[in-house]
């Protein structure tokens, strides 16, 4: 474990391992990992990661006895070393714990839907999010005539990233008809493919990862402003907009896709959804 500490230490965005999964099944790309310290106190959440490949059997050369076993390949977005220090420790959490999570000697275990949104919202602060960006990040810092030509495929290139990986964006364009998931807009030069799960690789170009946004609603979208309520799969829009006119599109529910295969992941936008939550608080 120390060892994938240190990995974790140096490369904080590409740490990787395969961890073994006792309930494969059910297991899913996607699906959030939290690695829970058992055995004698002191005791709690040490990593919050997510599995980026099926599980499979497989063998681990890091264990001894080489046997396979089901393992599924996990990346780390937060990790701690658990002999000094824990994300969040087993007294903070227990009143929502089952016993059979605490005690269970397996590893890998199935983590009910209602005790995972839990852990979610008291494991907020570490999750990574993207950070809102301030009208003073969103200027140019300056602008030098002499450099229009190089400006100018600058804007390109920023359009092209924008727009999304193009087999996503063009699987989204395809899913929702070529118009807005919110508003219903059909200019297609101004949607774009935007990430519910924020980018992470080709694994979350899914388009049950995906929602087509007008451009102005996708840079809302990732700056936390605008949210999609994972329940009834409406618009909720942050404190900050309720005086715009972006305010009218509260309520307003999300346009299905063509495919009922090709709809948002409700896991994905539950996620989302938890990180949007602190928006809607009014400012003091």
């Amino acid at each position: 474990m120390s060892e994938l500490v240190r990995r974790f230490e140096s490369d904080s965005t590409n740490t990787k391992a395969l961890w073994r999964i006792a309930s494969h099944q059910s297991a899913q790309i996607g699906d959030r990992v939290y690695l829970f310290k058992q055995g004698s106190d002191p005791r709690g959440v040490f990593g919050i990661g997510e599995i980026i490949e099926r599980p499979r059997l497989q063998i681990d050369s890091a264990d001894l006895d080489e046997v396979p076993r089901h393992r599924a390949m996990i990346r780390f977005d937060r990790l701690v070393d658990p002999s000094r220090e824990f994300l969040i420790k087993l007294d903070a959490i227990q009143d929502i714990l089952p016993d059979t999570l605490v005690t269970t000697q397996s590893s890998g275990v199935g983590v009910p839907e209602n005790v995972a949104l839990e852990l979610e919202k008291r494991l907020l602060a570490f999750i990574t999010a993207l950070p809102s960006i301030s009208n003073e990040q969103a200027d140019d810092p300056g602008f030098d005539p002499d450099s229009i030509k190089d400006e100018r495929e600058r804007a390109l290139r920023a359009i092209r990233l924008r727009r999304g990986q193009p087999a996503f964006r063009a699987a989204l364009l395809d899913a929702y008809d070529r118009r807005c998931a919110i508003t219903g807009c059909a200019v297609e030069d101004v949607l774009e493919a935007a990430h519910i799960t924020p980018y992470l690789g080709g694994l979350t170009n899914h388009v049950s990862n995906g929602l087509l946004l007008r451009t102005d609603l996708h840079t809302l979208f990732d700056c936390g402003l605008l949210g999609i309520d994972p329940k009834n799969r409406t618009v909720v829009v942050a404190e900050a907009l309720k005086s715009s006119s972006y305010a009218k599109l509260a309520g307003k529910t999300l346009r299905r896709p063509k495919e009922a295969t090709s709809a948002p992941s409700t896991r994905n936008l539950e996620k989302r959804h938890i990180l949007f939550e602190p928006k809607l608080k009014p400012r003091r």
